[in-house]
């Protein structure tokens, strides 16, 4: 009985060696990044509240950083998401020596005192941003919004809606109109007082709030330099009045 020879595949010779053709080259492209990408550099931008050190430090690896190739690939498969403050950070590299850092920061509008020390931070939508013990300068104090209901970071702040609307209104406006707003204060009836430098404006209620802020955008430039309180308690459609008692 005769053994029978196997049959010499073309095909499957050729598959093999692109295959086999197809590792080296990977290998061979992987040892050349490792060997030519030393990091001389690193750049780091969008950041505010970190300073370029702190954000090195903590979104590089201190054991492999010195290699740019591998910092890249290793924060596209396992990038950092628990950075406080920070929603995301990318690393790229320009050139084979220097790497860069994008940071996308959280857009945080004011922070309302919390437990422990912490301040429960809120974006221009009245959602919870973040929860720290750090004190972020750039962000407008809220006081008398004081909650016993769970807080949850990005839904919004547990308070009564006609609150929390007035909030949203009152951020935005300081962007958009360009309004010095220093704090914001919720009285127990839902009047709202604004510290301006040194002017302190009286709201009322948030009935009418949004032409409120507009004739305040107006009214500011004009008593800048000066000190006293801004009555907008009584304004409305059929009332524009607004008295300013200075100090």
């Amino acid at each position: 009985m005769t053994q029978e020879k196997k049959r010499f595949s073309p095909a499957r010779f050729y598959r093999i060696n692109i295959i086999f053709f197809i590792m080296i080259m990977v290998l061979g492209l992987l040892v050349f990044l490792l060997a030519v990408c030393s990091v001389r550099q690193v750049r780091v931008y969008g950041n505010t509240i970190y300073t370029d050190a702190q954000l090195e430090k903590i979104v590089l690896n201190d054991r492999y950083k010195s290699n740019g190739a591998w910092e890249v690939v290793r924060n596209r498969l396992h990038p950092r998401r628990d950075i406080p403050f920070v929603s995301k950070t990318e690393v790229s590299l320009k050139g084979f020596h220097t790497l860069v850092i994008r940071v996308s920061e959280k857009q945080i509008a004011g922070y309302i005192d919390g437990k422990d020390d912490n301040h429960i931070y809120l974006d221009r939508e009245g959602r919870v941003a973040e929860v720290n013990k750090k004190l972020l300068s750039s962000a407008i104090p809220v006081s008398g919004l004081s909650t016993k209901k769970r807080i949850v970071t990005g839904k919004s702040y547990p308070v009564a809606e006609n609150r929390i609307t007035a909030l949203r209104r009152i951020f935005h406006a300081k962007t958009s109109m360009n309004l010095n707003i220093d704090s914001v204060n919720f009285g127990d009836s839902g009047e709202i007082s604004l510290s301006c430098g040194s002017v302190t404006v009286k709201m009322g209620t948030s009935d009418g709030l949004k032409e409120k802020l507009l004739r305040l955008s107006y009214i500011l430039p004009k008593v800048a330099g000066e000190s006293g309180t801004l009555h907008f308690e009584n304004f409305s459609s059929d009332n524009t009045d607004i008295v300013f008692d200075a100090d």
